[in-house]
């Protein structure tokens, strides 16, 4: 591993650590989850530890189940990157929307772009930014745990991980460090 991917998975392990102590000491609170219809929510740790860009909607369908979409963007540094949008479907067993354990399916489209390198006596010539015959369809599965949490219970934590299969193609990891929204 390199001591960028170390780095990664040590913020990524102290912040779960972090977040899931905290959560467990709190009081519990009077207000329900069935108050809220949808959480906005993006993660913040992405633009600090990479250019990671991703936002996600998630919409109550019944006590329990939601709907969500999503997208993200990781560009490389060399002018290439990343694109995804996504649909997810969750299902909370414990029947109280955003809040404790979820699991669920998800669909979506993903873009890989990548630059065109000609290698010379000199070093290597970046050409042009070739597109990876995009998009493609991919189908996966995510788990996670999400908290709201205050007074008023508005604001959303939420981790979790998981693999989308693309059709033609390898494996995605789907991977949540922590995002934080709001539910109204």
């Amino acid at each position: 591993m390199t001591s960028g991917c170390v780095r990664l998975v040590a913020v990524a392990v102290t912040l779960i650590a972090t977040l899931t102590t905290t959560a467990i000491a709190q009081e519990p609170v009077v207000r329900d989850s069935a108050d809220y219809r949808q959480v906005l929510s993006a993660n913040p740790l992405g633009l600090i530890l990479l250019p990671w860009y991703n936002g996600e909607y998630e919409r109550k369908v019944t006590e329990g189940v939601t709907l969500g979409l999503s997208g993200s963007r990781l560009p490389w540094g060399d002018g290439g990157g990343f694109y995804s949008v996504n649909a997810a479907f969750r299902y909370y067993p414990n029947g109280t929307t955003f809040k404790g354990f979820y699991l669920g399916p998800r669909i979506g489209l993903f873009w890989v772009s990548h630059p065109i390198v000609h290698y010379t006596d000199q070093g290597q010539d970046v050409v042009g930014i070739e597109e990876d015959r995009g998009p493609h369809l991919g189908l996966g599965f995510e788990l996670g745990y999400a908290w709201l949490l205050g007074s008023e219970q508005h604001l959303s934590m939420s981790i979790g991980g998981g693999s989308t299969r693309v059709l033609n193609g390898e494996p995605i990891p789907v991977l949540r460090l922590v995002n934080i929204g709001w539910a109204f």
